[in-house]
């Protein structure tokens, strides 16, 4: 099965949709950060621009 692969506005390219999905739950604060790319987590502000994309799950 192909993964879907999604644009970031954190790293600012395309990621799998799994990674998006990690990312999403530590945004909301139910996954740890070891759980997402370090990148994601250098960047400032990460859970507001994640929670604010148009990717972000309800």
């Amino acid at each position: 099965m192909r993964q879907r692969r999604v644009e970031c506005p954190i790293v600012k390219k395309k990621i799998d949709d799994a990674v998006c999905y990690d990312i999403h739950m530590n945004a909301e604060g139910l996954a740890p950060n070891w759980t997402i790319p370090e990148e994601v987590l250098q960047t400032p502000g990460y859970r507001k621009i994640c929670i604010n994309c148009k990717n972000h799950k309800e």
